[in-house]
């Protein structure tokens, strides 16, 4: 089986196809229409969602999922591709951003992190099976969500109260 042709111009421009940080919730339902809700909430406070491969498949990437924030403003974006694109993918991103910092993974690749603007990129191969994670998220989320690990973290020192 051959790999999906990667669109590396749509991974590193997500807007090209509407899915830019800072979308509004609506603009993206008129765009997509196998948009279906998740449970739970994002860690600024509003939905999550998953945007179904057959609305993707032709730009190479398995699927997607949004967090908006309490606004209904996209705040992170996953996509989810073949673990077989990585290192062309990781190539292009690094001459298309600027390279922050990188993280070993258990997988003989590495997480990488790029910065757009106020915009964190991580290219992430540490899913067990064929599939890799490509994020894009606004420092309110990035923010909001190392509070939460934090939190999640530090609580293990806390007293036990009964």
């Amino acid at each position: 089986m051959t790999p999906l042709s990667l669109s590396f111009s749509v991974l590193s421009n997500p807007a090209v196809i509407g899915l830019d940080i800072g979308a509004t919730l609506s603009d993206i339902r008129n765009k997509f229409k196998s948009l279906n809700s998740m449970i739970g909430h994002s860690y600024t406070g509003g939905p999550l969602f998953r945007i179904a491969a057959y609305e993707l498949s032709e730009l190479g990437i398995l699927g997607a999922e949004l967090a908006f924030n309490h606004n209904d403003c996209l705040d992170a974006l996953y996509f989810q591709f073949e673990k077989v694109q990585y290192p062309h993918l990781l190539e292009y991103l690094q001459n298309a951003f600027t390279w922050v910092s990188q993280r070993d993974s258990l997988r003989g690749n590495f997480i990488a992190i790029f910065s757009h603007g106020p915009i964190e990129i991580i290219l992430d191969p540490q899913r067990p099976d064929s599939s890799c994670f490509l994020s894009y998220t606004s420092q309110t989320f990035k923010h909001a969500r190392e509070a939460y690990t934090a939190g999640i973290n530090n609580s293990d020192l806390l007293p036990c109260t009964s």
